[in-house]
């Protein structure tokens, strides 16, 4: 499957950044990366970094970063396009007009993201389609559409934002046709995993990919626009841990997407030795032994995962940076084999 289905949604950070690198040639080529940067980089640092390990288009998110004039997305936008990037900005509907409009002459498109549940004291979903569909009329730009549902956190919630989404896309979307592309964000790997016990592990329902293919099912009219987006395994990592509040440190964790599930292990520390009960190598080995493997071949997680198992190349158990890039790839692996099933049925 050479279509691209899939916008995954990346820190550029050291660990994503192996994990795209070391993608399948095949897979990079079905998925459009939205990168949220959380720290300021060079421009010209961030396109070398891109052509190194993924030399197609991306979606760059700033808004973390950005202050009011957002001068950081604009200075990206330029740099790409100065080097043959393909890169495209992703706006809220507070750039607009004033942002949007200076983008449209630089960029060939431009994705905006709309939260979903509409937020409180925020414009109401009528405002902001109306809106978009008139800014679009005199614009020669290409406008993509990301329904931002973030994080689920149980199956009613699931339902809820299921029925706002059938809503929106019946109600504004699939009545347009100024959007290119339709994806459909959303998360059901949990935000807080400190109820994890240490040398533990538990599995959580991938809520996310069965919403949207009952979505993809259910608009048979918008199939050809229709995409998926997640924040994978990566949005909530112990970078953004507050350390001075941890007394024994941060313990390893690995994080593997199963067919159904989100499996979550943790290792464990001797508090009085400070020796390792449960470490990587030990985390590594648990799930090459599990029936829920899916083999050294399937993606150079998995290869990793073996090799730090049992040692081999010379690998040892790893690091924080090392799993971020296990995790992250396998699970594009898998959302990539999944959605080509879907897109397939």
């Amino acid at each position: 499957m050479s279509r691209q289905v899939y916008t995954p949604i990346l820190k550029w950070k050291t660990g994503e950044k192996i994990a795209l690198y070391n993608l399948k040639q095949s897979e990079k080529e079905c998925i459009i990366p939205l990168l949220e940067f959380t720290d300021y980089q060079e421009p010209p640092d961030v396109i070398q970094g891109l052509s190194n390990c993924f030399n197609n288009e991306v979606f760059v998110d700033t808004i973390y970063v950005d202050e009011g004039d957002r001068h950081y997305l604009t200075s990206l936008i330029q740099e790409s396009n100065n080097n043959g990037y393909t890169m495209h900005p992703v706006l809220y509907f507070d750039d607009f007009p004033d942002l949007a409009d200076k983008l449209s002459n630089t960029s060939e498109r431009v994705v905006v993201r709309v939260p979903v549940p509409e937020e409180l004291g925020g414009p109401d979903y009528s405002t902001i389609f109306s809106y978009l569909t008139d800014w679009q009329k005199d614009k020669d730009i290409f406008l993509d559409l990301v329904l931002d549902l973030n994080v689920i956190e149980n199956k009613k919630q699931a339902n809820l934002l299921y029925a706002e989404l059938k809503s929106i896309l019946n109600d504004y979307v699939i009545t347009s046709n100024i959007w290119q592309r339709i994806i459909v964000a959303v998360t059901s790997f949990p935000e807080e995993l400190s109820s994890i016990p240490a040398g533990g592990s538990v599995f959580f329902d991938r809520i996310d990919i069965k919403l949207f293919e009952k979505i993809y099912i259910g608009f048979k009219s918008i199939q050809g626009h229709l995409m998926f987006s997640d924040y994978g395994v990566t949005k909530f990592t112990d970078t953004e841990i507050d350390f001075s509040k941890l007394r024994h440190g941060i313990l390893p964790k690995a994080k593997y997407t199963t067919a159904n599930e989100y499996w979550v292990l943790k290792g464990a520390r001797n508090h009085l030795t400070k020796t390792w009960i449960k470490d990587y190598k030990a985390i590594a080995m648990e799930i090459y032994q599990s029936p829920k493997y899916y083999g050294e071949n399937f993606s150079y997680g998995d290869t990793e995962i073996k090799e730090r198992a049992f040692g081999l190349n010379k690998k040892g158990p790893g690091n924080n940076t090392n799993w971020v890039a296990i995790n992250a790839n396998h699970h594009l692996a898998v959302v990539i084999q999944e959605l080509s099933k879907i897109y397939g049925s």
